[in-house]
Order: C-alpha cells, then structure tokens, then sequence
C-alpha cells in the first residue's frame, strides 16, 4: 500500500512539472537580422505607427513608442493615475539598433510608465509573454533579411 501511494505522488509530481509552463521573463529581449539597421527601423516604426503607438523620442537608430494603457489588475493596485491629472499608464517600447558586420542586433526593452504617488513617473518590466508575438517579430526581422538579399540581386 505505501508503494502504491508514493508511486501516485510521483505520478502527480511528474505530470504537475510536465503541464507547468515555463515562466516569461521580462527584458530586454535581442533578436538579430541580417537586414541594414535602416531597413529594420523603417519597418520598426511602420509597425508600431499602425498598432496605434506614438513616437516618442527618436535619435538615430534609438527610439520608443507609447501609448496609454490600462495596466493588469494585479500591477495596477499602487498606480496612482486618478490622482495625478493629465498622466496616465502607458506601455513604452524602447528600441537600439546595431549593425556590425553585416547583423543587426535588434534589442526590444518593454516597459510599463505610470505615476507614483507624488506624481512623478515610473516604470515597471512590461513581460512580453506572447510567445506567438515575439516569434512575428523575429520572423518580421527575418523576413526583412531576405528582402533586402532580394533586392541587391535585383541591382
């Protein structure tokens, strides 16, 4: 009987670490391409533009892009917005590019930009847990590779 119990527990234990999933974490993310850091920015900017962000600083191949957005509950419960007019949560996406060699390092930081409680802006990691999302990017960055590999054998 008590080998039939801890073989159930192990059982249980093993199928409990085979369903957890791993945990996000959060950024900075780097990708790479083999596209030209000016190719990658255009398409970085076209992108965020069309998702509704604003650009926000940009000085040469380093830029960020915001937009107002309602934080998770569970990240929101100190955020103090109602309080401070005219600032709101946002997401802020940061972005440098650098280009040696031939390969672009592509570095993504996420973050959430909210007031604290004297009014003064903070930040917090914003996870990218979208594992379907960071694959489009890469495969975005990818795709760019081979488009600009197409049109130099067009010249």
């Amino acid at each position: 009987m008590k080998r039939v119990l801890i073989l159930i527990l192990v059982l249980t234990t093993l199928a409990a670490a085979r369903d957890k999933k791993p945990k996000a974490q959060p950024g900075p993310y780097v990708f790479t391409s083999t596209a030209s850091a000016h190719t990658l920015k255009v398409l970085i900017v076209q992108e965020n533009l069309r998702a509704g962000y604003s650009l926000d600083a940009d000085q040469n191949f380093q830029f960020r892009f915001s937009k107002p957005a309602q934080m998770p509950l569970i990240e929101s419960v100190f955020v103090a917005s109602s309080a401070c007019p005219g600032m709101t949560p946002k997401k802020v996406w940061s972005y440098t590019l650098v280009e040696v060699d031939g390969t672009t390092k592509v570095t993504v930081e996420p973050v959430w930009e909210y007031p604290d409680d004297y009014c003064k802006t903070q930040t917090q990691a914003l996870i990218w847990s979208q594992r379907g999302e960071i694959a489009a990017f890469q495969a975005m960055l990818d795709k760019a590779s081979t488009q600009a590999l197409h049109n130099d054998w067009e010249k």
